[in-house]
């Protein structure tokens, strides 16, 4: 059995809690400091950053010029200019390999038609966009969530923030959960004052606790009452395990921003630098003799809006030059990007050997993202096989059938259009060595393994 079956509240409040970190996070003092860590986190600050800069929001954005001042401390001097270039390698490489594994449909297989059949139709479109999107945040936070919940219309999977989401694992390669805790905030009124609300859940194979978070002291959520993971029939059900799903960009659920934060930000100073030394006039030291006026705020406010400034008898205005060498500049650049897409295992499409590579040389090109996404596509199938094993679950409650010695397999149609052509070829000199299902698994045209079958009168009755 993968579920308990709870009847009432008194037996779920008897039940046995396991020793180590779930019996620590029983006690609501000891988890209201766990929630409190969360927020200074390193992991969850990067996590943050993570989203951050793929929104664009790079920290060059909040840059200020500073000169120093009379007292010898650094100001801010708002009459320079301020140009805050931001770049978008980091959303880039973010879209690149989710694209790359999850831009064209994954095909699901068994050897089982009416399992097949009831499998396609769960990973529906709007579930594989979902998986989509789970791949860009698993390398965008080093780790994504899914949770599974079953109600009256079905089994249905919910994407749920990593940053909202404390796992508290059960063994030292993260492999097990023994609990989660998910934090999170809504608004909403208290009398006439609106205000926000922090909620914790507390989740573990006895069910869920709902608590509210004041002046970081937990309290019962008086809305929501602690339960079961599900109630189907008037029935409350628990899952055996913990219902949510990790799917890590690496084993290690570093995100991306980790290996390249330092060098875009990098290429941000440096282009923006070199914007504010082409339109602002201290890239150049203006030595002026015998000036006619009374200070150098007036003499900046003449050569600005005049173009012009008074001196009197012999005097004169030398411009001497500082301005970045753009010849430096430019090679700078290159090897910050150069560098961007070896840490971050992309492929820049600029890049001129792009342009005239094919076959082999193409291919090589393609390597580091080809190798990174090789780890994705493993850590992610463990998370598909965990989805498999709750659909499994909701098929044996509604009476569907018991398909848990089944195997499902998932094949990612990765879109490498530089491969499609030999892909198609391999497969044709295939026939014969490998079964007819093997080898539209990994047809780059196929996305449907069973009803292709079907179609050439192969297929599962």
């Amino acid at each position: 059995m993968f579920f308990t079956e709870t009847g009432n509240e008194t037996k779920r409040l008897n039940a046995l809690i396991e020793a180590g970190a779930k019996e620590l996070m029983a006690d609501d003092e000891a988890l209201a400091d766990r929630v409190r860590e969360w927020a200074f986190d390193p992991r969850r600050i990067q996590m943050l950053d993570g989203a951050r800069y793929y929104r664009g929001d790079n920290d060059i954005l909040g840059r200020k010029r500073l000169v120093i001042g009379e007292d010898g401390e650094l100001v801010e001097d708002k009459s320079l200019t301020n140009n805050r270039i931001a770049h978008s390698f980091f959303r880039k490489l973010v879209d690149q390999k989710s694209q790359y594994l999850f831009g064209r449909p994954f095909s699901v297989s068994t050897d089982d038609g009416a399992y097949g059949d009831i499998l396609n139709g769960i990973f529906d479109q709007r579930l594989r966009r979902k998986i989509q999107n789970l791949c860009k945040e698993a390398v965008v936070k080093g780790i994504a969530w899914l949770q599974p919940y079953i109600d009256h219309e079905g089994i249905h999977f919910q994407k749920i923030p990593a940053e909202e989401v404390i796992p508290l694992w059960e063994d030292s390669e993260h492999t097990v959960l023994e609990a989660a805790v998910r934090v999170y905030t809504s608004e909403g009124y208290e009398g006439r004052r609106k205000k926000t609300f922090t909620h914790v859940e507390y989740w573990d194979s006895d069910g869920v606790r709902y608590y509210l978070m004041e002046n970081g002291k937990l309290s019962p959520d008086p809305m929501r009452a602690d339960s079961c993971h599900m109630t189907i029939g008037g029935k409350g059900y628990n899952f055996k395990k913990v219902p949510f799903i990790p799917f890590k960009y690496n084993e290690e659920e570093i995100s991306l921003i980790r290996y390249v934060k330092p060098l875009i930000d990098d290429y941000d100073l440096l282009k923006s630098d070199d914007s504010n030394a082409i339109m602002d006039t201290p890239n150049s030291i203006l030595v002026v003799k015998n000036y006619d006026g009374q200070g150098l705020g007036e003499f900046r406010k003449n050569l600005s809006q005049y173009k012009a400034v008074k001196v009197t008898d012999d005097g004169g205005l030398d411009i001497k030059s500082t301005g970045l060498s753009t010849d430096m500049v430019e090679k700078h650049l290159k090897l910050d990007r150069k560098d961007l897409y070896e840490a971050g295992r992309g492929v820049d499409t600029q890049s001129e050997d792009l342009k005239t590579a094919s076959g082999v040389a193409l291919k090589f090109l393609y390597a580091d993202l080809d190798l990174d996404c090789n780890g994705i596509e493993s850590e992610f199938m463990g998370g598909l096989s965990e989805m498999v094993s709750f659909v499994n679950l909701w098929l044996q409650l509604s009476g569907q059938g018991d398909f848990g010695d089944k195997s499902v397999r998932f094949v990612l149609n990765r879109d490498i259009i530089i491969n499609e052509e030999q892909a198609i070829d391999d497969c044709m000199k295939s026939e014969g060595m490998l079964s007819r299902q093997t080898v539209l698994e990994n047809h780059p045209w196929v996305t449907d393994v069973e009803e292709e079958l079907r179609r050439c009168g192969e297929g599962n009755e």
